[in-house]
Order: structure tokens, then sequence, then C-alpha cells
């Protein structure tokens, strides 16, 4: 028999959370209403060698789906938290395809699919087609949204070509493609979406490198200066000088008693102020090659140039990976926000690595 109190909207006033960025057990704290946000595990990027030709794609962002959810104090749901791909790197000439990322399942309520790893060749001009979008959850009563997917690469001039990661998907909708390659100069590489806008284009010669997408708009085609706007409009320079937002979950920090503290959290802890990290995706787009922690949630990291350094700076919650590409040693592509696609990285020798999916997650309000 159902409990009165389903069927009466007095329930829904949320004010604990707890996080899973690990798969465990949910056990319900009381009877009523639960939000809960399910996030799927996004696509690595490719990556190749080669002397004088190499390109590859970023991975798609895994799918989000939410829904209140009524259950019983006491109730048990198993929680199932899908891995980004991992990443892929060539120490030699050569190319290697990213992997897929993991579904995510909360129960028998929600089921979230995982973004597809990026394409990746060497020594021919042969286009590589955009990275496809994931396959749509279920279970999602309030929304069931698609990860984006990763600019192709038209271009058939010989070069170093490279797409940064597609943004997840979110409360806001489908997540955004990275930008697409089909003119400029060589090397060149696009940054990761953001979960309001795509990153920029390249097409003409006179840039090589496109900024991050942002919360609330996408970056500039051409162009390095701006990544994509927040809610306010601020778009960030090369340096993310307008980072506003907290840089990813792993390290947001939180109210627990009333003390403001690093995140710090494990599976199945809880706080009782309800700080939601996948229901608050505000800031800009992060610059090109910026090595600075974060762009903000959200927010897509720049595509990293030449020379790239060893660690790069990690996109927002939700926020695909920029790419990175290089006419010498091989680059390491930027780090994905949770479950966003990771960026594709080329280079003539050494080690071009690319960046993992961002891992999957799970957030349960009461």
């Amino acid at each position: 028999m159902s409990n009165l109190n389903q069927f009466l909207d007095n329930n829904r006033d949320y004010h604990n959370i707890e996080f899973f960025p690990t798969s465990g057990t949910f056990t319900a704290k009381k009877t009523g209403w639960h939000r809960v946000c399910v996030l799927g595990g996004g696509g690595s990027g490719g990556a190749a060698c080669g002397a004088t030709n190499a390109r590859a794609t970023g991975g798609s962002g895994g799918g989000f789906a939410w829904d209140e959810i009524f259950l019983v104090k006491g109730a048990t749901v198993t929680v199932t938290i899908g891995s980004g791909g991992a990443a892929v790197a060539r120490a030699a000439t050569g190319a290697s395809a990213g992997n897929n990322g993991g579904n995510t399942v909360f129960g028998t309520y929600m089921t979230v699919y995982g973004g597809l790893g990026g394409a990746a060749n060497q020594g021919v001009t042969t286009a590589i087609a955009a990275t496809n979008y994931g396959t749509t959850p279920i279970g999602g009563g309030l929304g069931n949204y698609v990860g984006g997917g990763a600019g192709g690469i038209s271009h058939a001039k010989v070069g170093f070509w490279v797409t940064g990661g597609g943004s997840s998907g979110s409360f806001k909708g489908n997540g955004y493609p990275s930008g697409t390659i089909s003119g400029g100069a060589s090397p060149s590489a696009t940054g990761g979406a953001g979960v309001g806008g795509k990153s920029g284009d390249v097409i003409l010669n006179d840039y090589l490198f496109t900024s991050g997408g942002g919360s609330h708009g996408p970056s500039s085609d051409n162009a390095n200066a701006e990544g994509g706007a927040d809610y306010i409009g601020r778009k960030s320079t090369t340096d993310g000088v307008y980072a506003s937002g907290s840089q990813d979950v792993v390290t947001i920090g939180v109210f627990k008693n009333g003390i403001m503290s690093g995140f710090g959290v494990t599976t199945g802890s809880y706080i009782p102020l309800s700080i939601n990290p996948l229901l608050s995706l505000d800031s800009s787009g992060q610059g090109v090659g910026s090595t600075l922690n974060g762009s903000g949630n959200g927010a897509g990291t720049g595509a990293v140039n030449y020379p790239s350094p060893t660690t790069n700076s990690r996109a927002g919650a939700c926020g695909g990976s920029g790419a990175a590409s290089t006419t010498g040693t091989g680059g390491v592509a930027s780090q994905a926000g949770i479950g966003a696609g990771g960026g594709a990285s080329v280079g003539a020798s050494g080690t071009a690595t690319s960046s993992k999916g961002g891992d999957g997650f799970v957030t349960v309000e009461y």
C-alpha cells in the first residue's frame, strides 16, 4: 500500500546530500522524496604520433538523468558508478583510439550510459568524423540527457590536428561538442566543451588553438583569448582570470557541522547542508594553455599549445578536456571534469597522451 505522504507535496524540502564518486549503497535516512542526479562516465580521447602527420578526436561526454524518487526509511539502493574511459598513449609512430566510458546505475530507477572514445589516425590525411553522442539515459523523470560529442577533423592537409572532449549531459540539457577543425595551420587544437556551449572551431590560418566552452556560452572560433561565458556573461582570458566556479567536485569545499572544509568525502558520506555540484554549474571556460587548476563548474579547458606542460589544468565538473597538439614531443591533454569527454593528443615524437574521460557521479538529496 502506498504511503500517503507520497501523494502530498510537503516532502521535497531538501537539506541533506550524499555523494557517490565510487560505487556503493544508498540507505534512505527518512521516508519521503529524494532528488537523485546520475552522471555517466565520459569517453577518453584518441592519441597519435607521427613524424609529420597525426590527428585524433576527443571523447564524448557521459549522459545525465535526474528524478525525484519516493523511498521509505531504511530502504537500500545499489549505486554503480561508471568509470571514465582510460587514457591512451602513443610512444612511437602510430595511432590509438580512445575508450568508452562506463554506465552509471541507480538501482532499478535510472541507467545512464557512458560516452564514446575518440578516434585517431597517422600518416594519412583522411578525415575523422565527429565522435558521436552517447545513448540516451533511461528512468530520469525530470530529464534524460546525452553527453556532447567531440568535433571532427575534415582538414585534408598534412599536419598535427586534434579536438577536445565533449561536455556531459546536465540539468541544462544535452551536452555540447568540442570544436571542429576544417582549416588553419599546423599544429591546431580545439578546447573542451562547456555545459552552456561548444568550444571554438579552427577554420583560418591565423589562429591555432581555441579556448574552452563555458557554462552559459561557447568560446570563439579561431581565437584563443576568451573562453565561453559564465552566468553573468564574463569570459576568461588565457590565464583564466574569471575562473569563478569551483574546479571540480573532487576538491570543492563543503559545509559540515557549520564549518567550511575541503571536499574529502568518501562513498556514501553526507553533509547537513545541501550543496549539489551537479546543479550549480556556473563559470567561464578556460583560456588556451592555462596551467591553472579549474576553469569552473560546467566549463571546459582550453587547448594546450606547444610546448605543453606535463601536468595540465582540470576542467570544471561536466566540462570537457582541451586537446594537446605539438610539432615536437607528444603533448598531454588537459583533465576532463566528472562525466565529461577527455581530450585527444598528437605529437611528432615522444609520447602523446590523451586524457581519461571523467568518472561518473551520483548525488542524492533528501
